[in-house]
């Protein structure tokens, strides 16, 4: 199992010794970056969506917790890193959460992310259990399960405006202008979605009728799609998709 990470610590060279140990010793662990203060911290999280973070409790500008108080809902594990046996590792402690101190011991780095891993897939199983339930009670209006390069996120398939193929991945295109690139092939969602009004209007292009604006006649025809973007129409499927706006 793959863990995506930041490592958050003040000292350059505290970070970079601990990316060093992940490296050598646990080596299912990517670090995807890394951040000097709360603010910066901050930012990154919300870019990278990491499932684990290595969090510095003492910092110059915040703390570790004050970090922590700016995230309503945690889709992160975390595993405190500090030089300091105070009081904030007693509060770690009665709240059993996960902490190393400094100088890092390898034993003990690799004990807490084994513990962090175990949880991340616990929470995963969770979640799709979460969505099955979910699915069976809503069956016209199902989430599916898009998996990225680090996580499977889960889309109500009435938000999916337009799907585009690129080789073994897919982008999908949502309301509010979002998108996402999935590890799969436009094939493996063609058959997935056919029976929710998707349909095939070009090699590459999937579409969600329900979201279709207008059908404007070029050469082969183009979609207007609620979000503004114009599909493109084969030639050879010209026949069908009329008939199927028009069904």
């Amino acid at each position: 199992m793959r863990i995506n990470s930041i490592i958050v610590d003040d000292e350059k060279h505290g970070r970079e010794n601990l990316a060093g140990l992940l490296g050598q010793y646990c080596t299912e662990v990517t670090v995807l970056g890394e951040a000097d203060s709360v603010e910066t911290a901050i930012s990154l999280i919300q870019n990278k969506n990491p499932n684990l973070i290595f969090l510095d409790i003492e910092m110059p500008r915040g703390t570790g917790f004050q970090l922590l108080e700016h995230f309503k809902d945690f889709n992160f594990e975390v595993i405190f890193v500090t030089a300091y046996d105070s009081y904030a590792i007693k509060a770690i402690r009665f709240s059993a959460a996960d902490y190393i101190l400094k100088p890092i011991n390898y034993n003990e780095l690799q004990s807490a992310v084994a513990k962090a891993a175990k949880r991340i897939r616990l929470k995963e199983e969770n979640e799709r259990l979460k969505q099955l339930y979910w699915n069976m009670q809503q069956p016209a209006n199902p989430r599916i399960g898009l998996p990225t390069s680090d996580r499977i996120q889960y889309i109500e398939v009435s938000k999916i405006i337009r799907c585009q193929g690129e080789g073994n991945y897919t982008h999908f295109y949502f309301e509010e202008n979002k998108h996402l690139l999935v590890s799969k092939t436009l094939v493996e969602f063609e058959d997935l979605l056919q029976e929710y009004l998707f349909i095939r209007v070009h090699k590459t292009h999937l579409v969600n009728l329900k979201h279709v604006v207008a059908y404007v006649k070029t050469d082969g025809g183009e979609l207007l799609l609620s979000n503004g973007d114009y599909v493109a129409v084969s030639r050879r499927r010209k026949m069908f998709v009329q008939e199927k706006l028009n069904s």
